[in-house]
């Protein structure tokens, strides 16, 4: 955290020593805060086609959401379904009060009642230690920098390359588009990495939780190993848009990028931290 704050306040001192006034910078800073919080959950939701359902539409889901619930003293969280065969449970939402979990079709395929009851168990743990506002927040100007970023390439490409001879405060404006964007991208890569690093951080602390609230490590580890084969590894990366936290790592890098730790190590501190 204290090296994401780093690189935020140094993304923010470049914007002041530029000239931009501070109260745009407290404004914009807020407003991407504010859009992240309250977007987050119905962009999670629409990205892979999930809804909300009810006791009567899904009662054994419920029942175990009711029996974890219970365990660890926390109130139900809504649950969503979501059609696609990508294996995964993901976490989503504010707090303990306004959060919904996502489990899609493929993970309850793919997973015993029992592996799928310590899934839910790890997204349990998530909502215990807040990590879902915790991750939203400090994703939220990375995001930001990110889709900037993107953006400001996108809408250089699309202008004619006539425009820049017939207007040459044209070609000024998009030159001054061009570094930024490419200021962006580089704070972004560079914010993703203690970002990432706090996500791994996070979800051995889930494991771990998990492990406690059950009593049963293997049931987790046995989960991870099936979900972490070659055909159980997922392909929506829901941080292109919002920040959900997902049981599985999608392909999105290695080492420092990664945003889980390598299934090995969860299994082996889940099996070694707990004998059983």
């Amino acid at each position: 955290m204290a090296l994401l704050a780093a690189v935020y306040a140094a993304v923010l001192a470049v914007l002041l020593r530029a000239g931009v006034p501070v109260e745009v910078v407290v404004t914009g800073g807020a407003a991407i805060l504010l859009a992240q919080w309250w977007w987050t959950e119905a962009a999670a939701r629409r990205a892979i086609g999930a809804r909300v359902v009810d006791r009567s539409q899904e009662p054994e889901l419920h029942a175990v959401l009711d029996r974890l619930c219970a365990l660890s003293g926390l109130p139900r969280p809504r649950l969503a379904v979501s059609p696609t065969l990508s294996p995964n449970a993901y976490t989503i939402g504010r707090g303990p009060r306004s959060v919904t979990i996502i489990v899609t079709e493929g993970l309850r395929r793919r997973l015993s009642p029992d592996e799928l009851t310590a899934v839910l168990a790890h997204e349990i743990a998530h909502i215990r230690h807040r990590d879902v506002a915790v991750m939203t927040l400090a994703s939220s100007f990375t995001i930001f920098l990110q889709a900037f970023g993107r953006h400001a390439r996108q809408a250089i490409r699309r202008v004619p390359v006539l425009l820049f001879l017939l207007f040459p405060a044209l070609l000024m404006l998009t030159i001054y588009l061009m570094v930024i964007g490419a200021l962006a991208g580089v704070a972004s890569f560079v914010a993703h990495v203690p970002l990432r690093a706090l996500n791994r951080a996070r979800e051995l602390a889930a494991d771990r939780a998990a492990a406690e609230l059950l009593g049963q490590p293997a049931l987790l580890a046995s989960a991870l190993l099936k979900l972490h084969d070659a055909k159980g590894i997922p392909l929506t990366d829901l941080r292109a848009g919002a920040y959900a936290l997902g049981v599985v790592a999608c392909r999105t890098g290695s080492g420092l990028m990664a945003t889980h730790p390598h299934v090995n190590e969860r299994v082996r501190r889940l099996l070694e931290g707990h004998p059983r």
